[in-house]
């Protein structure tokens, strides 16, 4: 709720769904936590009479019109709650495909657990034709993390660690925060243990 929209009249979600780059099971998965975060935002920008589009990058990619209003912000829900992370298609091609969705005076907010830089460049590119970019990123690592101490805390024992596969993660994590660093693009980042209206709070 408290997530700031720049001052635009209307916002475009993309939400990635794609499948392998989430984590988690049930209601801490890291699907769960990205669906919840478009859900605020959207709840969010209609209470401010925006206008909301949606791109859903799930089994089937699925468009919403931007509109505002009870009947959008029932749309967005219902789309919300049937999708799953199972979409064959990288968030780079998303994007490219709601690239003609997406008027000057938007704000886009792309909402993802990808790791993979290269959908920063095409979104940097949409500020050149007047569109402000957000991007909010689940740390679908520290979801794994967690879940991995939490069954080790229920079994007994610690947690098992693959020290290389850390490593390597944390070191993709790095590129995508220098890549996004690099473009001036405003991030935000979700992790286990704080709330979506802390992390997305200015």
């Amino acid at each position: 709720k408290e997530f700031e929209l720049e001052q635009t009249a209307d916002a475009w979600i993309i939400l990635d769904l794609q499948r392998g780059i989430h984590s988690g099971r049930g209601e801490d998965s890291t699907t769960e936590v990205a669906i919840r975060a478009a859900a605020s935002i959207a709840d969010k920008a209609i209470q401010e009479n925006r206008a909301v589009g949606m791109t859903v990058n799930a089994g089937r990619t699925a468009y919403l019109p931007a509109d505002r209003g009870a009947r959008q912000h029932q749309k967005i829900m219902q789309l919300l709650a049937a999708v799953d992370a199972d979409s064959a298609t990288p968030l780079v091609e998303t994007l490219i495909g709601s690239v003609a969705r997406l008027r000057r005076g938007m704000t886009a907010v792309i909402i993802t657990a990808s790791l993979d830089p290269s959908w920063v460049r095409p979104l940097a590119a949409l500020r050149a034709r007047g569109v402000a970019c957000v991007a909010v990123t689940v740390d679908a690592a520290a979801y794994a993390r967690a879940e991995a101490e939490s069954r080790a805390a229920i079994i007994g024992g610690g947690a098992p660690v693959d020290r290389e596969a850390a490593e390597l993660t944390a070191k993709r994590a790095r590129a995508l925060r220098h890549a996004l660093a690099e473009y001036e693009l405003t991030a935000f980042t979700i992790v286990p243990g704080r709330s979506l209206g802390e992390v997305l709070a200015r």
